[in-house]
């Protein structure tokens, strides 16, 4: 039984710090993916109540506030850009 929760132990261990220290872990996730695919459709910059509606998700302010962190948070790693206040669009590609 020892043996058991060792290995998972260290399984568990292996699996996490691969997720740590990839390049950027948490644009994987899910909710940030259905962001980036509804800002690569638009044609223009979005509000995060605007990009609720299109991924389908209810627009209360709590839903909106936690899109706009994520949003920041694109926008704190320079995938995308506020260009005005609570307006975000995908950046520019850097060649």
């Amino acid at each position: 039984m020892d043996t058991a929760l060792a290995t998972t132990r260290t399984t568990l261990r292996t699996l996490a710090a691969a997720e740590f220290t990839a390049e950027d872990p948490t644009i994987a996730s899910a909710p940030y993916q259905q962001i980036l695919t509804v800002l690569h459709a638009a044609s223009t910059g979005m509000r995060a109540k605007d990009i609720c509606i299109a991924v389908g998700v209810e627009p209360s302010p709590k839903h909106v506030e936690g899109a706009r962190a994520r949003l920041k948070r694109l926008v704190s790693r320079q995938i995308l850009t506020e260009t005005e206040p609570g307006i975000f669009a995908l950046a520019p590609k850097r060649n």
